[in-house]
């Protein structure tokens, strides 16, 4: 995918989008995912909000206060008590609970799937909007049905004022320099801090592919808590060097500089590093998800895979390996070590990449007992699930 030509992208290809527009400038492309609106309607959205532990808001621009922010699970008696107009639903996640929209996270792989958060869905009727604002990650804005009027104004970080006594961080002003109506299809490509304001024209439905980027101080405290572990926190300070200082109540500089040099040291060892990234870079996105375990002995994979069933990844997992392009060393699965076989490194690097698998996919190795002793385990825990033609997803 890297060197062809993407009609998503606007018929450039992801080499060029990665130098152009990454994280540098937005772009817009019509008419990129045309089939995208039909894909969920207004009721299945709201059902989904009505869900015990699912991530959903609602944000109503004139409410008890302005830009009132409530959060779900909702009723029926919610949305019977909300203004015409005005108002947005939105629902985090929604790739975990429908499959067919998980699949597009495949038009964007030339991304590393460890930068992918998820996929929020929103509703809003005429008005609705959650006011002009800016994000700390990247995000492509798709629209589904409906029209949406979208603003880009100038780059923000932390400085940038906010409207006083709101919880969301409303921007108390925006300067816009584009100026857009997205009908259904069409993409927009927003990076991390650059102002956007968008509002319903009329009942629209918006797909918001939103990228993580890991917060480095969570980052560095795994790796001190994995540093610390590993060398059993009793690796202590040394200065083989010291030399006679006249005041011993001083820290000298050369001293400040050794410790800094010996504490760094503790942290840059790389292999420390992997043990600490990959768990890290794994967690799934909600701390108390758990799969959804099945029931499944060792001879039936093989049995129903024959039959025509497809092998489906958990669209809440998170899978990343460490190895070659095509061979995965190890394969690390919500924060946890796969514990993949020696001879199933090819194997490995193709469950990192594919959502839906098949028999042909599979067969170099469905003649190894203990590779498919291995994969079936991962259907049990739930990390892969069968899916046969018949299913509605």
């Amino acid at each position: 995918m890297t060197e062809q030509t993407l009609p998503w992208l606007g018929n450039i290809t992801a080499a060029e989008f990665l130098r152009d527009y990454w994280q540098k400038k937005p772009l817009l492309v019509r008419n990129a995912f045309p089939e995208i609106a039909s894909l969920i309607d207004p009721d299945e959205l709201t059902g989904l909000s009505m869900e015990e532990g699912i991530e959903a808001r609602i944000v109503i621009e004139k409410g008890k206060t302005p830009w009132q922010v409530m959060h779900g699970p909702f009723t029926d008696k919610t949305f019977s008590k909300l203004p015409k107009t005005h108002w947005t639903l939105l629902v985090q996640a929604v790739d975990h609970y429908l499959p067919e929209l998980g699949d597009y996270l495949d038009y964007f792989n030339f991304i590393p799937n460890w930068r992918i958060d998820d996929i929020m869905v929103s509703y809003a009727p005429e008005g609705g909007s959650v006011g002009p604002h800016f994000d700390q990650y990247d995000v492509f804005l798709i629209q589904g049905r409906g029209q949406r009027h979208w603003q880009l104004g100038q780059y923000c970080d932390d400085s940038t004022p906010r409207l006083p006594d709101v919880k969301l961080r409303i921007l108390q002003d925006m300067q816009p320099w584009f100026d857009e109506v997205l009908n259904p299809g069409d993409l927009l490509y927003v990076p991390p801090g650059l102002a956007h304001y968008g509002v319903a024209r009329n009942d629209c439905m918006t797909y918001s592919i939103g990228f993580r980027a890991p917060g480095l101080a969570q980052l560095l405290e795994r790796v001190v808590d994995n540093a610390l572990e590993a060398k059993g926190g009793h690796r202590l300070y040394v200065d083989p060097d010291l030399s006679a200082q006249p005041n011993p109540g001083q820290l000298s500089d050369a001293a400040l500089e050794n410790l800094r040099r010996q504490v760094l040291a503790v942290l840059e060892d790389p292999a420390q590093f992997r043990e600490a990234v990959l768990p890290f870079l794994t967690e799934a996105k909600y701390e108390d998800y758990e799969p959804e375990t099945a029931e499944l002995a060792d001879d039936e994979l093989v049995e129903v895979l024959a039959a025509g069933a497809l092998l489906r990844r958990d669209p809440a997992s998170r899978y990343v390996y460490i190895g070659s392009s095509d061979a995965a060393e190890r394969l690390f699965i919500n924060g946890e070590d796969a514990g993949l076989p020696t001879s199933a490194a090819t194997l490995g690097a193709l469950l990192a990449e594919r959502r839906r698998l098949q028999e042909s996919d599979l067969a170099p190795w469905l003649q190894q007992p203990d590779i498919v002793e291995w994969l079936s385990a991962q259907v049990r825990a739930g990390y892969w699930f069968l899916e046969f033609a018949s299913d509605d997803i």
